[in-house]
């Protein structure tokens, strides 16, 4: 272990927690034969910031997402037996997990060793009646990661530069009384609306326009959202009561409807949704409202969740982003292939 971690001892220490990364990671058993690639295969497995990933560095890692999902899940082996089945994760991750980590030491990122040692000492894994055990944890390391304890405190700091990176990137975010409004009227009420319907027949990329068309009449002209469409030579239809769970029959999923009508007032006019079977323009015609007691109850932990889900969704629009802007030479499905 680190040097103060293997001669002195080191105070008891705040938990950190469990690191959770933008998605899931995996254990380390059978990476032993990810070594090199294949002669006839490519040379390298892409380029990130124009730099060559060698099929080493992926190695390593998938090294790191699949030890990482050890410290997640270690206490639910249904869950780690079903993620140690899905390759293609492994792959896509370990691919995104080396972005993440260029991006981290372009940004100057860095865990201390006192951080790295706080993490270890704490987590659940390596505790026996509740004290760090060295002895444990290097059988750990030893048998079920075959990792020296070098190699995995590399890890450990890596993703807790990672953890560090994404934080300062989402530091700004927050949410709003009527966004957290919002949310919450989403999944907790029931929306009924009348819609147009644009399939995938239909040339879609006039919704726009049609939805413009349809609101100018709405608001110049005085007219209701059944008579504009109607002029505009469009069938009107209307959906029963629904909650964002629900299947909508001739839609699909109620989800999109429900999240656009929940920052909507009653009678407004949606702009253009997409859903499973084609682009929609609706009117919000009636909703059954959620329990405002229960939301003023609810609202202190919801609130907290909401922004987690906001941070997520900004953090998965970065990674997309990095992704977009780098090469890929591998297929990341079947990634093994490419090693003897």
């Amino acid at each position: 272990m680190l040097k103060i971690l293997r001669h002195k001892s080191v105070s008891k220490i705040v938990l950190w927690g469990i690191l959770i990364l933008v998605l899931p990671a995996f254990v380390i058993w059978g990476a032993g034969s990810m070594t090199k690639a294949k002669q006839d295969g490519p040379k390298f497995v892409g380029t990130i910031h124009g730099k060559n990933v060698s099929f080493d560095d992926f190695s390593k890692a998938v090294t790191g997402v699949r030890c990482q999902i050890l410290l997640n899940y270690f206490n639910n082996q249904k869950v780690l037996g079903e993620l140690l089945k899905n390759q293609p994760l492994i792959g896509k991750i370990a691919w995104d997990r080396l972005i993440m980590m260029n991006e981290a030491k372009r940004l100057k990122v860095k865990a201390k060793n006192d951080e790295v040692v706080a993490y270890i000492r704490s987590h659940p894994l390596f505790l026996r009646n509740g004290k760090f055990d060295e002895k444990l944890y290097a059988y750990i390391l030893r048998n079920n990661l075959g990792l020296d304890a070098r190699a995995f405190e590399e890890i450990v700091r890596e993703n807790m530069a990672m953890q560090k990176m994404n934080e300062s990137l989402t530091k700004d975010i927050t949410v709003s009384d009527d966004e957290l409004g919002a949310y919450y009227r989403a999944e907790n009420s029931k929306f009924k609306v009348s819609y147009v319907l644009l399939t995938e027949g239909e040339d879609l990329s006039g919704a726009d326009e049609l939805y413009k068309k349809i609101s100018d009449a709405i608001t110049g002209d005085n007219k209701d959202f059944e008579l504009a469409c109607a002029e505009a030579g469009l069938k009107l239809q209307e959906t029963p009561l629904f909650s964002k769970t629900d299947y909508i029959e001739g839609l699909g999923e109620a989800l999109p409807v429900a999240a656009e009508a929940a920052g909507m007032k009653t009678g407004g006019v949606s702009s253009p949704v997409m859903t499973r079977k084609g682009v929609i323009i609706f009117r919000l015609t009636d909703e059954e409202g959620f329990d405002q007691a229960k939301f003023e109850e609810e609202k202190p932990e919801y609130s907290k969740r909401v922004l987690e889900m906001k941070k997520n969704i900004a953090l998965e629009g970065w990674l997309r982003s990095l992704e977009q802007a780098n090469v890929l030479n591998i297929d990341l499905d079947e990634f093994e292939k490419y090693y003897r």
